[in-house]
Parts: structure tokens; sequence; C-alpha cells
């Protein structure tokens, strides 16, 4: 046991921190424990528990990520990632109601990023709000667009075919209530 203590601490003092880049290049549990240490040194280091409130999403481990996010939104309540961490942590709770308020105040605070608008799009279409869910994919589109040709990395170019696919199905959902909705008008 101690070995693998020591084995697991070598592995990641050799590791520097990774950048704000995700996802990062460390499995989930190194990079927890790298985090879990920054912030036991620096407690107020918000930027270190959005991190690790994001892997602890990443790992479903939604009761921890819920208390970094907590944390960093008492230091700073108008930290983008903090409301879009809590957002993923209600969605991946299958709570998507309470999801959205905090979405829509992460778009309110930083209206540029692609997945905290197809995460708007994906919990309206969750909750049947499909004309919602449809808007918020194309503002998705439109973000994304806009980034990639503001010379936006690989990952941004990638989330295209993804709010595409979403698209896609909302749409095979929307064709598919059309006919039930004018077949029940008459009677």
């Amino acid at each position: 046991m101690i070995r693998s203590t020591v084995i697991l601490l070598l592995i990641v003092l050799t590791f520097p921190l990774p950048a704000l880049g995700h996802p990062h290049p460390l499995p989930d549990v190194i990079a927890e424990v790298q985090y879990k240490m920054v912030v036991e040194i620096n407690p107020r280091d918000i930027a270190t528990r959005n991190k690790l409130g994001m892997v602890y999403v990443r790992m479903n481990k939604l009761q921890e990520a819920e208390n970094q996010f907590a944390e960093v939104l008492k230091q700073a309540p108008s930290d983008f990632d903090a409301h879009n961490g809590m957002g993923l942590v209600k969605i991946r709770q299958r709570d998507y109601s309470a999801a959205l308020p905090w979405i829509q105040k992460a778009i309110a605070l930083s209206d540029s990023d692609i997945a905290v608008r197809y995460n708007l799009g994906f919990v309206y279409e969750q909750t049947g709000h499909y004309r919602e869910a449809e808007t918020a994919y194309r503002k998705a589109l439109a973000v994304n667009d806009k980034n990639i040709g503001n010379g936006a990395n690989q990952i941004v170019v990638g989330w295209r075919q993804t709010i595409e696919i979403a698209l896609k199905g909302l749409n095979n959902k929307l064709n598919m209530m059309e006919p039930q909705s004018k077949g029940s008008k008459g009677f």
C-alpha cells in the first residue's frame, strides 16, 4: 500500500498541471490527486477548484463536483466555469429543470462557448421544448462557425458534427410529432 502511494505521488509530481485545455492529458484519477493537493495548499484557487469539479463530473462523483463549484461561487459569484459546471452536474443527475438556470447564467456570462450552448439545446430537448432546443442548437452552430472563422482549434471543429447530429435527431422528433398534432386537431 505504501509502495503504491509513493509510486502514485512520484507520477503526480512528475507531470505538471495541465493548462486550461480540455480534455487534459492526465487520467482523471491522477488529475484528481493533483488538483486536490493544489486546493489543499491554496483553498482560494478557483481555477483549480473548477478543474477539480470537472474531473469529478467526468468521474460521476456529482456531489463532490457540486461542492467544488459551490465553493467557487462563494468566492466568485459570476464565474462562468462554475455556473457551467453546476449545469453539467444537474444534467448528469437528469434534473434538467435545475440545469436550465445554471446554463442560462453561464451563457449570460460568456456567450461564445459552444459546449454550454449545446447543453442548453440538450436540456430543452430533454424537457420537450423542441423549438427552443432547435434555436439553441442553431445558435451553437453560429458560435461554432464564428470560432472556426477566428482560427479555433480541432476540438471546436468537431463540435459542428455533434451539433448537426443533435439537430437531425431533433428534426426527426419534430417530424414524427407533426402528423400526430395534425390528426388530433379535428377531434
